[in-house]
Formats: structure tokens, sequence, C-alpha cells
């Protein structure tokens, strides 16, 4: 009995002390505390200053006055004078077609022509030879009624026949209608005459015509400028109307460039008030000077501005049509604005101020771009920054505000 209530004694006792040992045998654990990550970052002062903003824009080379020479008759090419991407005098002979077929017509023409001009004197002629046939023509027909009224008399006293009348009353109506005649041939004449006129008018418009023709056979340029493109080679025939070669004029050069909508009222309002808004490009290493000239008349209804046109106010020879321009607009002068590098500026207008080492977003209001000799900044301006303020320029992957930074300077 005994025994019974000793034994689970025992394990129990047992029990405790080997919980009590290996609580006191256990190892001491402590709490280390991780550092916080610090990003090393570049950053610029803010800076205020009155700058004038520039944008890139890109565009085209053209021109308004670009002329397609076409070819006014029919007739082969027998002589060409250049090459596509010559440049050109104004009058001077680019292409000779053969004249053989003009100069007949020219002549056919002057054959006509002096038909009708010796139509028109027979004509004349004939009008004043009827006009003095007149008078004579009257006269008979006076003899002719005396004829008669002495026929009547003697019918009357019965010294001749009735057939006799007869006759003489005949030989006056002849008369009568030969004179009608005359009468109205001459009253004709002012229609035949304005007839004969309009044939010799018509025939010298032709004869004009074909003249043009023949000057026409010889192609020149019709200002000074550069053939864009040849069309023909000797040898070859042409129809009318077919082109020969077009030309441009190196004088009219422009760079059609899209201008954003957000900047559009600045320069509307410079140019109303006649301010000059330039421009420069870099072409073949040569910088070209450009000069706003006006804007475009239509707007493309899924363009995001308006086409500027832009022309060149240097040495612009180094233009050819259709090349693509990479211009740098100027724009007016803006006050307070802040120069920063293109990695400072995060999305499309917010930056990041550093604040006692932690990160802090700013949003600013983008103003146009500034080129200096160390490269292209971006002018922003805000009312939050001030002139104390530090702007972190790297370009962090995980940027947010409360992110522990430090400069490399520190």
């Amino acid at each position: 009995m005994l025994k019974r209530v000793l034994l689970p004694i025992a394990i129990l006792v047992i029990a405790i002390l080997a919980f009590i040992a290996l609580n006191q045998s256990k190892s001491d654990n402590r709490v280390v505390k991780k550092p916080e990550k610090v990003w090393r970052v570049n950053t610029v002062a803010v800076t205020y200053q009155d700058l004038s903003p520039e944008i890139t824009i890109y565009g085209r080379v053209e021109t308004p006055r670009q002329a397609s020479l076409n070819a006014a008759l029919v007739a082969d090419v027998i002589e060409v004078n250049i090459l596509e991407g010559s440049e050109v005098k104004a009058g001077q002979v680019l292409v000779k077609l053969d004249d053989t077929d003009a100069r007949l017509l020219i002549n056919q023409r002057q054959a006509e022509l002096a038909e009708i001009k010796a139509s028109i004197e027979s004509e004349m002629l004939r009008f004043q030879n009827d006009k003095d046939l007149l008078g004579n023509e009257k006269e008979l027909l006076q003899i002719s009624d005396n004829a008669v009224n002495r026929a009547k008399k003697l019918e009357q006293d019965r010294l001749a026949s009735q057939s006799f009348l007869d006759e003489a009353y005949a030989a006056k109506q002849r008369q009568l209608l030969t004179l009608k005649r005359l009468e109205h041939d001459i009253a004709q004449h002012p229609s035949r005459l304005a007839g004969l006129n309009a044939k010799r008018s018509r025939a010298q418009a032709l004869l004009k015509q074909s003249q043009v023709d023949l000057q026409r056979t010889i192609i020149k340029a019709p200002f000074t400028g550069r053939i864009a493109k040849l069309d023909v080679s000797i040898g070859d025939r042409v129809r009318t109307g077919e082109r020969l070669l077009s030309v441009y004029d190196l004088e009219n050069l422009e760079v059609r460039a899209q201008i954003p909508g957000r900047y559009l009222t600045q320069i509307n309002t410079n140019l109303k008030q006649g301010d000059q808004q330039t421009a420069t490009a870099y072409i073949d290493n040569n910088l070209l000077q450009f000069s706003l000239a006006r804007l475009s008349g239509e707007m493309s209804p899924d363009s995001g501005g308006i086409d500027g046109l832009f022309r060149c106010t240097s040495d612009g020879n180094t233009l050819v049509l259709g090349k693509f321009v990479e211009l740098t607009l100027k724009l007016t002068q803006q006050s307070s604005v802040i120069a920063i590098p293109f990695n400072a500026l995060y999305g499309l207008n917010k930056v990041y101020r550093l604040t006692d080492g932690y990160l802090q977003s700013v949003n600013v209001e983008r103003v146009g771009e500034y080129h200096t000799e160390q490269g292209i900044s971006l002018l922003v301006r805000s009312e939050e920054l001030k002139e104390t303020d530090q702007i972190v320029s790297t370009q962090l992957p995980n940027a947010i505000t409360g992110l522990r930074v430090e400069t490399v300077n520190d």
C-alpha cells in the first residue's frame, strides 16, 4: 500500500527537478536591431534665376515654292543640261525639246492668217466696187422707168402693142431686182467683214499659241533653286502635260515643326506683339539660325499642338528639301525658375527634396529646357521649394517619401 503511494510522488519530484535543470541550462537570446539601409545620392541646390526657356522640337524642310515643269507639246527630248540635285539660276536652260513640229505648225498658222487677210482685202474692194455701181444701177432703173412710161403712152395712143409695154415693164423689174441685190450686198458688208475679222483674230491667236509652244520647247528655270527630281533623259518622247522635272527655290526653304500645345498661348501672344521667336539647329556641324515666320492654318485632330513654319535667317545652302531637323526654340524669359538636371525629375511633374536625411516629394511645373555649355537642364517652378533646399539629382528606382538617403558629399 505504501509502495503504491510513494511511486507517483517520486516520479513527480524527478520531473520537477529535471524541468528546473533544463530551464537553468537554456541559452540567453538577445534581440539584435538591424540597421536601416541608407541610399547615397547626389543633390543640387535650389537657385532661383531669370532665364529664357528652350524647347526641342522636330520638323522637316519644305518650301512653298516648288515648281513642276511639264511638257507643253508632244516632242522628243534632244538636250538635258542638268542632273538631279544641281543648283540652277533663274532663266538657265534646263531641257530642250525638238521644235520641228512646232515650226511647221507656225508656218501653217501664218498661211491661214495670210489667206484671211487676203479675203478681208477682197471684201473691201468688193464693197467699194458695189458702192460705185450703186449710182449706175439707180440711173439704169430710172431709164427703165422712163421706158415703161413711154411704152404706156404709146400703147394708149395705139402706136405700140401690149407686148412692147410688157417688155419694158419686165426690163424695169429686172433692173429693180439687180439694184435690190446690190443694195443687199452693200448692207451685208459689215457682217461679212466682222466674220472675216473674227477669223483673223482666231488665226492670230492660233499663231500666237504656236509661237508660245515653240518657246516652250526650251525649258528654263523659273527661279534660282535646286533640281529636286529629273524625270526625262535625251531621246525620250514626252506627251503634253507629262512632267519633265521639278525644282524648288533655295531662298524660300522652311522647316515645319510641331509646337506643343502648352506653349501656343505664349507664342501667339509674342507673335501678335511683334516679338521675334528664334530657334537654332545644328545641320552638318553648322549652327543655323531660324525665325518663326508663322503658324499653320490648321491643326491635325490627332496632334498635341500646331505646326510652326521657321525661316532660316543664316546661310541655308546646307538645307535640303525633306531633311529632318532638330530645332531648339527659345521662349520668352521667365522669372523665378529653377534649373535642375533631367535625372532629378520623376514622372512628369515631381522632384524629391532632401529633408533631415529623408526624401520628400514636391510637385513642380515644367517651364522648358535650358542649354548651357555643360549640357541641357530642365527649368521648373514651384512655390514649395526655397533657396536653401537640396533636390535629389540621382534616379532611385524605389524613390518614395520617407526613404532614408544621404548625399555623396556627406
